[in-house]
């Protein structure tokens, strides 16, 4: 009996339906106005799930790529304004290109960002 070579069969790529929790992440990115950016932190509650901030900071690392959904990435910080180290000259560069202020010191560029900024998409009532 001749011995056969065991070949593997590749599997085939399985699209998933994106979460709910991933639609409600990117709808509230695409929210956040041009030239403002937002925390993970703000961004998970606008998506309906407060204090899912590292949930969020999972879904913006694992963005599909796909161009007919932009997703302004690059609008979405740490909350003390940090960008993330491995896009953050990137980041910067888009930020700048919207008017975002990016303030660098050595490798590490940072953002202001609000502290209370209003739902994207919400009006905000005034005090008199």
């Amino acid at each position: 009996m001749a011995l056969r070579a065991k070949t593997k069969t590749p599997k085939a790529e399985v699209k998933k339906a994106p979460l709910p929790f991933s639609k409600a992440v990117w709808k509230a990115v695409r929210a956040i106005p041009r030239g403002q950016v937002r925390s993970y932190a703000q961004v998970a509650l606008y998506a309906g799930r407060p204090g899912a901030a590292r949930g969020v900071g999972r879904e913006m690392a694992t963005l599909p790529q796909q161009p007919e959904l932009p997703l302004p990435w690059w609008r979405v910080t740490r909350s003390d304004g940090t960008l993330a180290p491995q896009v953050a000259q990137e980041q910067a560069g888009r930020l700048r290109a919207e008017g975002v202020e990016v303030t660098q010191r050595g490798d590490t560029f940072r953002v202001k960002v609000p502290r209370e900024a209003p739902a994207p998409g919400l009006a905000t009532k005034r005090k008199r």
